[in-house]
C-alpha cells in the first residue's frame, strides 16, 4: 500500500445534505416502501444498517432507521447515500378513509436526513504502488476535479437527492408541490 494520502475532499466528495421535519399523521408503510422502491428504480443497492425500536414512553415510541445506498455509476466513481430517519413520540392510530375502510397510520414527529457523496476509486485500485497513488492524486487534482464538482455533483443532487426529498414530501402530504430547480431556467 502506498503512503501517499489523497488530497482533502478528493476521494470521498461530500455533497449536500437534505433535512426534513414533519409533525402529524402519515402512512409509515407507504413511506418506507416508496423510498425503497425509488432507490431500487435508480439502481441503488440498499442496505438497512440500523433499526432501533426504543422502549415506549408515555408519549409514544421512538424508532430509528439508518440506510446505506450505493450505486456504481462508472468504474471509477459511485454514488453513496446515507439516509437517517427517526420517528419521535409515534403511535399507531386507526383512520377511517372516505370509502369507509379502516387503515393503520402513524401519528407523531418525523425527522429525515439524506446525505449524498461521490466516492472515487471505490475499489482502491490506485493504492497498490507509490507511483499509482501519486498519479491518482494528480488525476484528481487537475483532471477530474471540475467534473466531480459540476457534472457528477449535479447529477447526484438533481437526479437523486432532490427527487427523493420531493418523494418524501409527497408521501407525507406536505405543502411543497415541486422541487427547487423548477425555476432555474429563468422562464416563469
Amino acid at each position: 500500500m502506498a503512503d501517499v494520502p489523497i488530497p482533502e475532499g478528493m476521494a470521498h466528495m461530500q455533497h449536500y445534505t437534505n433535512y426534513l421535519k414533519y409533525k402529524g399523521v402519515w402512512d409509515m408503510q407507504d413511506l418506507y416502501e416508496s423510498m425503497a422502491d425509488f432507490l431500487r428504480q435508480q439502481k441503488f443497492r440498499l442496505r438497512e444498517v440500523v433499526y432501533k425500536h426504543k422502549r415506549p414512553s408515555p408519549f409514544g415510541v421512538d424508532r430509528q432507521y439508518v440506510w446505506e445506498a450505493t450505486k456504481e455509476v462508472e468504474d471509477y466513481y459511485r454514488f453513496h447515500l446515507d439516509i437517517f430517519f427517526h420517528t419521535y413520540d409515534a403511535r399507531d392510530i386507526e383512520v377511517t378513509m372516505r370509502d369507509g375502510a379502516k387503515k393503520l397510520y402513524t401519528k407523531g414527529r418525523f425527522w429525515v436526513q439524506i446525505r449524498g457523496a461521490i466516492v472515487s476509486d471505490p475499489d482502491k485500485r490506485w493504492e497498490d504502488r507509490l507511483f499509482f497513488a501519486k498519479l491518482r492524486n494528480y488525476y484528481h487534482k487537475y483532471v477530474i476535479q471540475k467534473k466531480m464538482e459540476g457534472v457528477w455533483g449535479d447529477d447526484l443532487h438533481y437526479n437523486i437527492l432532490e427527487p427523493l426529498h420531493h418523494l418524501i414530501q409527497e408521501r407525507l402530504k406536505m405543502e411543497s408541490e415541486e422541487y427547487e430547480h423548477r425555476e432555474f431556467t429563468g422562464a416563469h
